[in-house]
């Protein structure tokens, strides 16, 4: 297991770069790529199964701990995303399919990465765990459900095919992952160590098919999917880090909601894209792979130093303080 320890870390601290890597692979040899999109399913099943063998009933304690939070995440995730999307798709004037991907992908649940993020960003972890696996579980209704509400102008679509569909890729595979941890505990925690990596794997594999696939239109539509996608995550932050802001939660829940509600599941999305669109539907998720792993990070990493920055100017001050008391008493 010692191999799946380093494949963990280096996942964890090469994210962003890998993701480039991955997605300029893709654009530049497509051909070796477009067999994924035949898997994309069981791939995204695969990776909702391994979230759910990581979950115990205790990655639930917060909903009940500080249920005011999660609800508020959720709140925020599943009204303002979609309609954020919405509203981007009009003012850039998109055309539909791609307006289409754009709302989905407000209307998806949390990206599973928002954990590590929240991590790296010395965020509130249990929060961002239990907000992630709320949305997760009630994305089967909410999802089609705001899709039909924001999307319905562009297509007609069937909400009970659209819950279906997100239930068999969501729903039970994490139930049935939960199911498995809490009957089988011993030997799933002898495999629990290998999920990241296999996961990170998986996602990986989604986005070379989803990019590859979308080639030409991401190249068509240059760096205008691109912006949108980013200004559509860059309001979830905003939103996220203002409501956490207005009902005066600590610095470690900001930054978590922040994350929770503007980094999307955005395989998740560009998979029910091509699976009951169009590739071009995929667009947004396809690109928002890139967009919010790179912009997590950059984030992440802007929160770390922040924190260290003051951790070292209350050391340098403290020691000031310590030094003047002491030559203040000898005096």
């Amino acid at each position: 297991m010692a191999v799946f320890y380093k494949f963990n870390q280096l996942f964890r601290n090469y994210l962003s770069y890998i993701v480039v890597a991955v997605a300029v692979l893709a654009l530049t040899l497509p051909s070796l790529f477009t067999w994924i999109t035949g898997y994309l399913t069981p791939l995204l099943q695969f990776i909702m199964f391994t979230m759910g063998l990581t979950l115990t009933v205790d990655d639930f304690s917060e909903v009940f701990r500080r249920p005011a939070r999660v609800i508020l995440v959720e709140i925020l995730q599943f009204l303002f995303m979609p309609l954020s999307g919405f509203v981007l798709a009009k003012l850039f004037n998109l055309p539909a399919d791609i307006a289409l991907g754009l709302i989905l992908l407000g209307s998806v649940p949390g990206g599973t990465s928002s954990n590590i993020m929240a991590y790296l960003a010395n965020g509130d972890v249990p929060l961002s765990i239990s907000a992630t696996s709320v949305s997760t579980l009630v994305a089967p209704l909410m999802t089609p459900l705001m899709l039909t509400l924001y999307g319905g102008s562009y297509f007609e679509m069937s909400f009970s095919a659209m819950f279906l569909s997100v239930a068999q890729v969501v729903l039970v595979p994490v139930v049935g992952g939960m199911v498995i941890n809490a009957l089988f505990a011993k030997q799933t925690q002898k495999v629990s160590l290998a999920m990241p990596t296999l996961s990170s794997l998986a996602v990986l594999l989604v986005l070379a098919g989803t990019v590859s696939v979308n080639r030409d239109n991401l190249l068509s539509t240059g760096w205008v999917i691109f912006l949108v996608v980013f200004l559509h995550s860059l309001s979830g932050y905003g939103v996220g880090m203002l409501a956490a802001k207005f009902f005066k939660y600590d610095l470690a829940s900001q930054r978590t909601m922040a994350i929770e509600i503007g980094l999307q599941n955005t395989s998740l999305a560009a998979s029910l894209g091509l699976a009951h669109f169009s590739p071009l539907a995929a667009l947004a998720g396809a690109a928002g792979t890139i967009v919010h792993t790179l912009w997590g990070t950059i984030y992440a990493n802007l929160c770390a130093k922040k924190d260290a920055r003051d951790a070292k100017t209350v050391k340098q001050t403290t020691a000031y303080t310590s030094s003047n008391q002491l030559a203040t008493s000898k005096n």
